[in-house]
């Protein structure tokens, strides 16, 4: 995480030597919020770093014939990344634009019974557009296929288990952004 970080912080410290278009822009899902910072280093040509921060809190009391019990849980995750993509104007206000997205997460969840913790890295190709309004904002729409590999260290009271899971699907987003 350390390393990805100091990529991504290499990218916006080194963008000014370019003349770059700079933005900042939110998705606008209300169940998956990443925060996007993109810079067009050319007309042709985009990068991309995003994070999010994911965490939930959940408290259930449970009836058992008179006897109540509480479960309680809790999750946290956070993800950070970077997007690569090409650029293509096909009308004055519209852009195309299409490459991929990589990102690595980090993250835990505590219930009463289990602990996890979990890492893993998220490769997705995505290809998306964009409509801008006014010279700042833009409203746009991608859709990516991911390719997603989770390490998960599991404890169940006194049990621990080591999983590895493969996934990938498909995903997409609306993202508004404000380009400076």
């Amino acid at each position: 995480m350390k390393r990805m970080l100091a990529v991504l912080a290499a990218t916006l410290v080194c963008g000014p030597a370019v003349a770059a278009e700079y933005g900042v822009g939110v998705s606008a899902k209300s169940d998956n919020g990443l925060l996007y910072f993109p810079i067009d280093l050319s007309a042709t040509l985009r990068v991309e770093p995003f994070v999010r921060n994911q965490s939930s809190d959940l408290t259930q009391k449970i009836d058992f014939g008179g006897e109540v019990t509480t479960f309680k849980s809790k999750a946290d995750q956070v993800e950070g990344g970077f997007g690569l993509f090409g650029l293509a104007v096909p009308k004055e206000s519209v852009r195309l634009y299409y490459g991929g997205r990589a990102s690595y997460f980090d993250g835990d969840s505590h219930s009463t019974q289990t602990s996890q913790s979990f890492y893993g890295y998220r490769i997705t190709p995505t290809v998306g557009f964009e409509y801008l309004f006014n010279g700042h904002f833009t409203l746009g729409g991608e859709i990516g296929y991911y390719f997603e590999s989770r390490n998960v260290d599991s404890r169940i009271q006194a049990s621990h288990q080591e999983i590895k899971l493969d996934s990938s699907g498909t995903e997409s987003f609306l993202i508004l952004r404000y380009f400076f």
